[in-house]
């Protein structure tokens, strides 16, 4: 029996990357040969003390029999430094370690290139691989001075939210109810998802076009501010923060799923509504550079332009034929590379190399 340990956020609480572990554990505990062990770290909010308990912690962990770790920092300052000194001591006691990148931000990035190359080099450079979301991380790690084997990774779906779903069937009673087309913003609510930008496109598009519907889930410093813009747009909906059921029923119901990020990594909401045949329209940032089939999963939108927005809303409006095509590539494509059982798979097949 191998054993591998893997640092994660609190599993309990919502968000990108225990989203993805979650999913992923449901197919890794399946693995009879290898046990994987979480350890939740972070979540201390103003508490000073938190970083110090975090290394304490994973220190305690090196007394006990892993054969390997996996690190899952973002490359945001708090997450990089913490799971640089994990790397540091796991270098310390020669144990081997993957690391995967999730969130990337540009400026921190720059920072690295100019303040913290060493520490990468000390710490991160010594991992036996390092996963990342897209091909320019890729390239910036080799850039750093990392020698070792690089693999641009998707992020993933559980394959269980569409047990009760059927495109077709979605498509029959849409036609038969004859309702709005509706648009769907999902995401953490701050301006640099490029909320606003939509809520200006959509104002305007509403007073060309009558028959659609904008909703808007999610939660954050920007709530406020977004419901005093719609309070009189009886076409905009702001529900707050969705999970579970009421999540999943705004995936089966909408027809365009738009996220407008001034960065991203890869987004698992974008993954979602492609699990659901949703056409997407996004920006060309991050891990969505490469990911991202410009004209078969959807369109690319300019960051920060809400006309481009708006112009991209109104192509997919125009072409209804154009749309049941992503739709079909993107539900095929999600359920032939997204699904947890494919992704878990694949991660597996590259940590019993190192086994």
């Amino acid at each position: 029996m191998h054993n591998i340990l893997i640092t994660v956020p609190k599993l309990s609480e919502q968000g990108g990357v225990s989203n993805f572990w979650n999913s992923l554990f449901m197919v890794l505990n399946n693995y009879k040969s290898t046990n994987f062990t979480p350890l939740e770290i972070g979540g201390h909010g103003k508490n000073i003390l938190g970083p110090i308990q975090d290394q304490l912690h994973f220190h305690k962990t090196l007394k006990q029999n892993y054969d390997l770790y996996l690190l899952n920092p973002s490359l945001l300052v708090r997450s990089f430094f913490r799971d640089g000194f994990f790397a540091k001591q796991l270098v310390k006691k020669k144990t081997p370690f993957v690391v995967f990148f999730h969130g990337w931000d540009i400026d921190f990035q720059k920072k690295i290139d100019t303040k913290h190359k060493t520490f990468f080099q000390n710490s991160f450079a010594h991992a036996k691989k390092i996963f990342v979301l897209s091909e320019e991380f890729k390239e910036k790690l080799y850039e750093w001075g990392y020698r070792g084997e690089v693999i641009v990774q998707t992020t993933t779906v559980d394959a269980s939210l569409v047990n009760n779903f059927s495109l077709k069937q979605k498509r029959e009673e849409k036609k038969l109810l004859n309702e709005p087309i509706k648009l769907l913003f999902i995401s953490r609510l701050v301006k640099e998802k490029g909320v606003f930008e939509l809520i200006e496109a959509f104002k305007s598009l509403s007073k060309k076009r009558e028959n659609i519907e904008l909703t808007v889930a999610g939660d954050g410093e920007a709530f406020n501010e977004i419901e005093e813009r719609i309070k009189n747009q009886k076409n905009i909906k702001l529900t707050g923060f969705v999970e579970g059921k009421e999540k999943i029923e705004l995936f089966k119901t909408s027809d365009i799923y738009i996220l407008p990020s001034y960065t991203e990594g890869l987004p698992v909401s974008v993954l979602e509504a492609m699990l659901f045949g949703i056409p997407i329209l996004t920006t060309q940032v991050g891990g969505l550079k490469r990911f991202f089939k410009n004209e078969q999963m959807g369109y690319f939108i300019n960051t920060k332009d809400a006309t481009d927005i708006e112009e991209k809303i109104e192509l997919m409006l125009s072409s209804p034929e154009k749309m049941e095509e992503m739709s079909d590539f993107n539900y095929n494509y999600a359920q032939t590379y997204l699904t947890n059982e494919i992704v878990a798979k694949e991660l597996y097949e590259h940590l019993k190399e190192l086994l």
